[in-house]
């Protein structure tokens, strides 16, 4: 089969996941179909930017559900505004105190939804940070530690206290970025192990470690490791092998977890402290999160892969570049 002929395959494939016909849906006020069924979701880092307005076109797009937000800090202004924002549908959102570097604010905010819902059906990791690269070792090893337990370590901790209770349809979406690209990480061996299909979840969370213990001020060689100093980088890197990784495991579980999907996504918004060409707004960004994060079931495709903005499959870990696969129009 020509690449021509995969990419129609794919783009179709792709098309059937965003409007099957299994979901009832009517047009709306916003351009965009609202989803009838009703659905759980949980939006971390929710407090600004992307995800707060990934949290209200989630709220927007659904007729009826229970949204909720996550942020580290107060929460109460935050609930205020956004019910304000929200008119009629302020019942549907609500914000929480979670951190996710914080076990024990997790595991207490998911026994809630448990206790209340029994399932989630939405997953959206968007807590993160980003620092720019420091020169001094000391500083820049500060910076590896809280990128890495907040962007992946933390990631991770919310996947793993919430598995349990997603739901056999299941959507997550895991934040990821332009800079996620294999081809930013310069030495090609780690590209290779960090790239292999095959990767475990033991293997990538040694490579982590790898990177960490080679960033310590008494170190600092990571360079010569063939690692870069962008800590924010080797976590979308991660974050993205992750992903792929988590798809794996779940298929692999069988029937319970089998119609659960898991995707990354770059959502091209404006990054404060990141420099990149032609950004969106957040609420323009939010609408290709949220069209990842409602995906039809059944959905073959995309599985456990990195999605541009423009709703775009990359292969983020072959090239050298923005690299298309497959396409359709926002």
């Amino acid at each position: 089969m020509s690449l021509s002929s995969l990419r129609l395959v794919s783009q179709a494939s792709f098309r059937q996941c965003l409007l099957a016909p299994s979901i009832l849906l009517v047009s709306s006020r916003r351009g965009f179909q609202e989803v009838q069924e009703k659905k759980v979701a949980v939006v971390t880092g929710a407090s600004r930017g992307v995800g707060y307005a990934t949290a209200k076109e989630l709220c927007n797009r659904l007729s009826s559900g229970h949204i909720y937000c996550t942020s580290r800090g107060a929460t109460d202004h935050l609930n205020t505004i956004i019910k304000q924002e929200m008119g009629e549908k302020a019942p549907m959102v609500e914000f929480h105190h979670m951190e996710a570097t914080d076990i024990t604010s997790i595991i207490g905010l998911r026994n809630k939804i448990f206790n209340k819902h029994g399932q989630i059906d939405i997953l959206i990791n968007n807590a993160g940070m980003y620092f720019p690269p420091c020169d001094d070792p000391t500083e820049h090893f500060c910076q590896v530690e809280n990128t890495l337990q907040i962007n992946y370590w933390g990631l991770k901790n919310v996947c793993n206290a919430f598995l349990p209770m997603l739901s056999n349809t299941a959507r997550i979406v895991n934040m990821s970025s332009h800079l996620g690209h294999l081809s930013l990480i310069p030495d090609k061996d780690i590209r290779r192990e960090l790239g292999d299909p095959q990767l475990t979840e033991q293997q990538l969370d040694s490579l982590v470690l790898q990177y960490k213990n080679h960033c310590t001020a008494f170190h600092d060689d990571f360079r010569a490791a063939g690692w870069p100093r962008c800590a924010y980088t080797v976590s979308k890197v991660a974050v993205n092998a992750y992903t792929r990784v988590l798809q794996g495991q779940l298929e692999k579980r069988g029937n319970e977890y089998e119609g659960v999907v898991v995707n990354s996504i770059h959502p091209g918004s404006h990054h404060s402290k990141i420099s990149q060409d032609s950004p969106l707004t957040a609420a323009e960004a939010a609408k290709s999160v949220v069209n990842t994060a409602l995906l039809a079931h059944p959905c073959q495709h995309p599985r456990g892969k990195f999605i541009w903005h423009d709703l775009k499959i990359v292969n983020w870990d072959k090239g050298t570049s923005y690299a298309v696969g497959i396409g359709m129009s926002a």
